[in-house]
């Protein structure tokens, strides 16, 4: 084959290989998000509550 085969076969896995990635960090970000949530739910606690950072930059936008 000629090397822009080569190269057009290596940037279409690289892509390939990217999406992979990014479909599996994103899967992971949810699933952790769904578990937080839940926890949240079963210790009677407000998201507000929990999210120290969240209500100081509340305040300071007032």
């Amino acid at each position: 084959m000629e090397d822009k085969t080569y190269l057009s076969i290596a940037y279409l896995g690289m892509i390939f290989g990217l999406a992979i990635w990014t479909w599996t960090v994103v899967s992971r970000s949810r699933n952790l998000e769904q578990r937080i949530n839940a926890m949240e739910q079963s210790l009677n606690i407000k998201s507000v509550d929990s999210d120290s950072v969240a209500s100081v930059n509340d305040t300071n936008d007032n």
